[in-house]
C-alpha cells in the first residue's frame, strides 16, 4: 500500500514533463571498472543515427563522478548522479529520485547493465518511454523470477545466440544492436602523460573483498622481492581503505612510496598509464592500466566472474594473470569449465595463488622490459 502511494505520487511529477523537449535517459549504476568498460560508448551516442539528436542524460553512479567529470563529461547534456548506499537503504531518497526522473519528457531508455538488479528496474520501469532498451543479461544479480516479469516490461530485450563472457565485449554487442556506428568502438582510456626519472612500478592494492585482498605478508613480499632492483620506482595505489597498508609497505621497504587515499581517480589512472609494469588485484586497477596500454600487467585473481573481468580475450597480449592452482591448470585447457564454475563469484581465498611463482614470472618479467 505504501509503495503505491509513493509511485503514485511519483508519477504525479510527469506534469512538469509536458512542456519539455524529448530526452534519451541512460541508466549506468554500478561501479568504476564496469563504467570503465562502457564508457568508450558515450563518445559516439548522442550522434548516432539512433539517438537522432536528442538530449542525453545520465543516471550514473557518484563512485566514479570524477572520472567522467575529467574525461566525459561533454557526451551527455545532463546527469543524475546517485549514491548507491543510499538508494538502496533509504526510501525517501529512492522515491525521491523516481520524482526528479519524472520531470523529463523520456523517449528512449538504455539500460546497458548485462548483470542489472532490483535497484535498475526500481529506477527505469516505472518511467514513461516510447521505448526500453535492456540486454537479455543473466540473474546473477537479480531473482529469477522478478527478472522473468520485468523483462517483459521492456519493449527490446538484446541477445546474444553466442556467450560473450568479456564485460567490454558484451557493452560492445549491446550498442552495436542500437546502431553500427558503435561497432567500431575500442577500450582505451585518456590520461595525461608525464616523464618519469625512473621506470615506475605501480602496485595498485584495492579490492573491495576479502577473498580477493592479498594479505599483508604476501604484499610485502612481492614488494620485497621487486624492490632491489634499482631500476624501478615502486608507488602503492589504493583509495582510503589501503592508506594503512601502504604505510606499512612503504615502512618496510624503504624507496617504496605510499600514494594510497593522496589521488583522485584521474590522478590514479594518469599514475598507472605512466607506468612501466603495473601489478593489481581483479580491481578497476586492472581495468585502469589495460586501458592505458600499461606494457607489462600483472594481475592476482581468486577467479572471481571468471573471463568477465579477467582474464582479458587473448588479443590482450599485455597482461599476465595469477588464479589459485585449482583454476590455474583448468583454465588453460578447459576454460568452459571454469567459466561454468565460478562466472557467478569465487570464495577461494586469493592467498592460495603461489606467489613465489607469481614473484618469479613477475621478476623474468622485469628483466625483460
Amino acid at each position: 500500500m505504501i509503495k503505491n502511494v509513493f509511485i503514485f505520487v511519483a508519477n504525479l511529477f510527469r506534469i512538469f514533463s509536458f512542456l519539455t523537449e524529448e530526452v534519451t535517459l541512460i541508466c549506468k549504476i554500478d561501479n568504476i571498472g564496469d563504467y570503465l568498460l562502457f564508457r568508450n560508448f558515450l563518445e559516439k551516442f548522442r550522434d548516432s543515427d539512433f539517438n537522432k539528436n536528442r538530449k542525453v542524460i545520465l543516471i550514473g553512479n557518484v563512485a566514479w563522478k570524477d572520472i567522467f567529470e575529467k574525461y566525459d563529461k561533454l557526451s551527455v547534456e545532463k546527469v543524475i548522479w546517485l549514491n548507491l548506499s543510499s538508494l538502496q537503504n533509504n526510501i525517501f531518497y529512492r522515491y525521491g529520485i523516481l520524482c526528479l526522473l519524472n520531470t523529463f519528457r523520456i523517449h528512449t531508455i538504455i539500460q546497458p547493465t548485462y548483470s542489472r538488479n532490483l535497484l535498475i528496474d526500481f529506477l527505469v520501469l516505472p518511467l514513461k518511454a516510447k521505448f526500453k532498451y535492456t540486454p537479455l543479461g543473466d540473474e546473477l544479480n537479480h531473482i529469477p523470477a522478478i527478472k522473468f516479469k520485468n523483462d517483459h516490461q521492456y519493449t527490446h530485450i538484446i541477445k546474444s545466440e553466442n556467450l560473450i563472457p568479456f564485460e567490454f565485449d558484451r557493452n560492445l554487442f549491446f550498442f552495436k544492436n542500437l546502431d553500427p556506428v558503435f561497432s567500431k568502438v575500442k577500450f582505451f582510456l585518456p590520461f595525461e602523460k608525464v616523464t618519469n626519472s625512473k621506470k615506475v612500478i605501480s602496485f595498485f592494492i584495492g579490492s573491495s573483498s576479502k577473498n580477493r585482498q592479498l594479505s599483508m605478508e604476501n604484499l610485502n613480499y612481492i614488494v620485497n622481492s621487486i624492490r632491489n632492483d634499482n631500476e624501478y620506482q615502486i608507488k602503492i595505489l589504493g583509495g582510503n581503505a589501503e592508506f594503512q597498508i601502504g604505510e606499512k609497505l612503504k615502512n618496510l621497504n624503504r624507496g617504496v612510496e605510499n600514494l594510497c587515499g593522496e589521488l583522485s581517480l584521474p590522478e590514479t589512472i594518469s599514475e598507472i598509464g605512466n607506468s612501466a609494469v603495473v601489478l593489481t588485484m581483479d580491481s578497476s586497477g586492472l581495468h585502469m592500466a589495460m586501458g592505458t596500454g600499461v606494457s607489462k600487467v600483472f594481475c592476482f585473481s581468486n577467479g572471481n566472474h571468471a573471463f568477465r573481468f579477467v582474464p582479458y580475450p587473448k588479443q590482450y597480449k599485455n597482461l599476465t594473470v595469477f588464479f589459485p592452482p585449482i583454476i590455474e591448470l583448468a583454465i588453460g585447457k578447459h576454460p568452459n569449465i571454469v567459466y561454468d564454475s565460478f562466472r557467478n563469484g569465487s570464495l577461494i581465498p586469493i592467498d592460495s595463488i603461489r606467489i613465489d611463482l607469481a614473484v618469479k614470472r613477475i621478476l623474468k618479467g622485469l628483466r625483460s622490459e
